[in-house]
């Protein structure tokens, strides 16, 4: 049986660190703190779209966010209050506190997933192999058409039109076609159909 489990994971990016919420919140005194608080708070969001939840009916408290997140009860109480004045958490009207820019953050990915996701990527694998092919042999065929439109320009003159024939070549095509007719004129005299 498949472990079909569901893994949730928060992506941050590059510049998170930089956005004026989280310069104003670190430059506070103890302002390292509310920033692990923060990114603890994320995480603990995930499973729930951003709300901060125990199950559907039990909302964390400033309490057990302290107890989850190993920090003060006055350090979490304060960290809220600035969290919200900044609009990073609001409170619902169950209670619940949401992290309001947890949407843009939260990937999730399953086992299943995982190993489809490991399907596609050999497919690419093979797929940028037979492209490698193809490149290469369409080189190869387009280094013969050079080749050929090299020979055919060799063949023309300057302004584009053939050669002339050379006399000899002349005499010869009349004198191989005149052979041509005289042994088609013997096969007919020999079956009856000339006279």
């Amino acid at each position: 049986m498949a472990d079909n489990r569901k893994y949730y994971y928060l992506k941050l990016k590059e510049n998170f660190f930089d956005s004026d919420s989280i310069v104003l919140l670190e430059d506070m005194k103890d302002g390292i703190l509310y920033s692990n608080i923060l990114l603890k708070l994320y995480l603990k969001s995930l499973k729930n779209g951003g709300k901060l939840q125990l199950d559907e009916h039990i909302p964390y408290t400033a309490q057990m966010i302290a107890t989850l997140t190993r920090h003060q009860i006055g350090t979490v109480e304060r960290a809220l209050e600035i969290f919200r004045q900044l609009g990073l958490v609001e409170q619902l009207d169950s209670g619940a506190f949401y992290m309001t820019d947890i949407e843009l953050m939260i990937g999730q990915s399953s086992t299943e997933a995982e190993r489809k996701k490991a399907g596609k990527q050999s497919t690419f694998t093979a797929l940028d192999k037979r492209r490698t092919f193809v490149r290469h042999s369409s080189t190869r065929d387009r280094d013969r058409v050079r080749e050929r439109d090299r020979d055919r320009k060799r063949e023309r003159g300057r302004n584009g039109t053939p050669h002339p024939r050379r006399l000899w070549q002349i005499q010869q095509c009349d004198t191989d076609r005149y052979r041509a007719f005289r042994a088609e004129n013997r096969a007919a005299r020999q079956v009856g159909v000339l006279y």
